[in-house]
């Protein structure tokens, strides 16, 4: 595999068009790109409050319709960014369907009762102050999609170097590489994952 860029934004992309617009315009991968990156932090704030694995699924499909059919209105206001946004956007999803089964016979019950108050509870919408959980998750995925665009050997190297910290000058011996090689692969990771993701992991922007 060569080493080649994520597909966020296409071969006009500027500085000026940001990746919200790439979405809002249907530009092929945009909108692939950021159902991957953000799912597992939907997934997150679904745990957060109480869902079960498989319901947490399932919200998540219902956030991204929702988002799919609402986001070419989305207006950043204040401070607040589009991570706030998907955030309560996520916070509703689980209170209807609890709610929901609270309607149904059997269906649950008082527990029901107790998830949706957990859900009032661990608000995950309350306001845009970074988590370190969050993100944590978010530059995790994010690094998990770069590198799946890159060389094996590429791989190896950035995730021994930066993530496990080891010595560069012994990864480069291992694997046969020069050390300015091995400091090349580093800085060109570093560069995509700011460069492709930078306004979807800034929490005042995504």
């Amino acid at each position: 595999m060569t080493d080649k860029p994520v597909n966020v934004g296409g071969p006009d992309d500027s500085t000026s068009t940001t990746w919200l617009d790439r979405v809002r315009s249907g530009e092929p991968g945009a909108w692939e790109s950021f159902a991957n990156l953000y799912a597992p932090l939907i997934y997150h704030w679904c745990q957060r409050c109480g869902l079960q694995a498989a319901d947490a699924a399932d919200i998540g499909q219902d956030v991204f319709r929702a988002v799919l059919a609402a986001i070419g209105s989305f207006r950043r206001q204040g401070s607040g960014s589009f991570r706030g946004w998907l955030r309560v956007i996520t916070r509703n999803k689980v209170r209807d369907l609890l709610r929901e089964r609270q309607k149904v016979p059997g269906a649950g019950g008082g527990n029901d009762q107790h998830l949706v108050q957990i859900a009032v509870d661990s608000d995950p919408g309350s306001d845009d102050t970074p988590d370190p959980e969050e993100e944590r998750i978010l530059y995790c995925r994010a690094l998990e999609l770069v590198l799946a665009d890159h060389r094996e050997e590429t791989r190896e190297v950035f995730m021994r170097v930066v993530v496990d910290r080891q010595d560069p000058s012994a990864v480069a011996a291992d694997l046969g590489l020069s050390i300015n090689a091995v400091y090349l692969i580093k800085s060109r990771v570093l560069r995509r994952l700011r460069d492709e993701f930078r306004e979807l992991l800034d929490p005042g922007s995504g």
